[in-house]
């Protein structure tokens, strides 16, 4: 699903490296992806694994049809901000957000309806289970459901005056609502009926994902965390290793999800929660509003200053170490082993000294047998010298793919193939 191409430009500000075991260099591969805007962006959503939208301050919406590697604007107004947004299916949607505002799309985002009313109330979040049955939370109380696809609204009765900051089905009847002090209800109605639930916690909650019917998380502020394996009607705390408040998390399956908050805090975790690392975000001391993983390897993330950021590796570094002390006298590049491969693979290249420089900027990059970008595995200045590169194609499907290294005017490319 992910594209990535990584511009030269500030590639050292951007793009943060830091050693790892045996002296590797490891890259981020959270990847800044351009929005057009300096203007916060609050929502994301997804109807499937190519096709997204995010939504954010000036009536901003963008819309994705790659998996978020590139983004076209939609709309923009001065006179409303937007904090959520809801793919109902490739052509619906619906955001939301102030002053109580709420848009519907039919048709892909070329035409929105407007449904809200003009009263100072924020509205911010907004969750479907289906084309008619949806849900709005907002200020101090605020709960609405729609039973016609979000052309009507009405207010659930017996909720607090607490704001809830996220509404979410997790299922097609179960839905999560949470907020402040530790707020959540569940409903398993679609929405028409609540119960409270204990979270065992009194931080503030901002987000919520499960990742199947039994096993969910939510995180808040002062970095919490909390679990359920039944279903949300238990609660306990995880150990974060932060004290960032968290904004969104995303789990792809059981083990595998990611967190994004403030400070430009993004946490993964590979074993249920039992433990939280910390990745490199790419910019720093930036809030990051929402996070979406669309499998354990690919996902975005929005946030502050026009923010977009993007993986396929999960978050995780791409690991490059320096396997000889011998400078090279000419530039090479190795056919990768195994191959074929299966989804692990190593190459090999050197790179000769530049004279009156100490590196230079190496461009190494994956293409599927389309021409099209798969991933960038460097780009970078380098110092002479001879490197090998691990590259995992977990999400990638059976075929023939190539490999370019490119530098001071050298190019050379190789073909490998995946078989799984």
């Amino acid at each position: 699903m992910k594209r990535i191409t990584l511009l030269l430009l500030a590639l050292t500000i951007l793009f943060p490296l830091w050693r790892g075991v045996g002296g590797g260099i490891l890259y981020s591969q959270w990847i800044v992806r351009p929005s057009g805007t300096t203007d916060l962006l609050y929502g994301l959503s997804f109807a499937n694994i190519s096709t997204g939208m995010a939504c954010g301050e000036a009536g901003r919406i963008w819309k994705t049809t790659n998996g978020g590697y590139s983004w076209i604007l939609l709309t923009t107004t001065a006179s409303y901000w937007l904090a959520s947004i809801h793919m109902i299916d490739p052509s619906t949607a619906v955001t939301v957000g102030y002053p109580q505002k709420i848009l519907k799309t039919t048709n892909g985002g070329t035409v929105w309806s407007s449904y809200g009313g003009s009263a100072y109330i924020n509205y911010y979040s907004v969750s479907f289970k289906d084309a008619n049955t949806g849900l709005i939370s907002g200020y101090v109380g605020t709960l609405l459901r729609s039973t016609n696809g979000g052309v009507s609204w009405a207010q659930v009765p017996g909720f607090p005056q607490v704001s809830m900051e996220e509404v979410k089905f997790v299922t097609p009847n179960k839905a999560f609502v949470l907020g402040y002090y530790g707020f959540m209800r569940m409903s398993v109605d679609g929405g028409a009926n609540w119960t409270s639930v204990n979270t065992n916690t009194t931080a503030d909650l901002f987000g919520v994902s499960f990742a199947d019917d039994n096993i969910g998380y939510a995180v808040g502020s002062g970095g919490t965390i909390i679990k359920t394996e039944d279903g949300g009607f238990t609660w306990f705390q995880q150990t974060s290793g932060t004290v960032f408040g968290l904004e969104s998390v995303s789990f792809a399956n059981a083990n595998t999800g990611n967190v994004c908050g403030w400070g430009s805090t993004i946490l993964r975790t590979t074993d249920g929660g039992a433990s939280w690392n910390q990745q490199s975000s790419p910019v720093g001391n930036t809030t990051l509003e929402t996070i979406v993983m669309n499998s354990a390897m690919n996902g975005v993330i929005v946030g502050g200053g026009g923010l977009i950021l993007y993986t396929t590796t999960g978050g995780d570094p791409i690991g490059i170490k320096p396997i000889s002390s011998e400078i090279p006298a000419d530039y090479s590049l190795e056919q990768n082993y195994p191959n074929p491969f299966n989804p692990a693979t190593k190459i090999r290249f050197s790179i000769p000294p530049l004279e009156g420089a100490r590196g230079r900027t190496i461009s190494f990059i994956v293409y599927d047998a389309l021409g099209r970008e798969v991933t960038t595995l460097v780009n970078e200045s380098l110092k002479p010298g001879t490197y090998e590169v691990d590259w995992n194609a977990t999400n990638l499907t059976s075929g023939v793919y190539f490999y370019r290294l490119v530098a001071d005017g050298f190019t050379e490319s190789k073909k490998m193939l995946l078989i799984k």
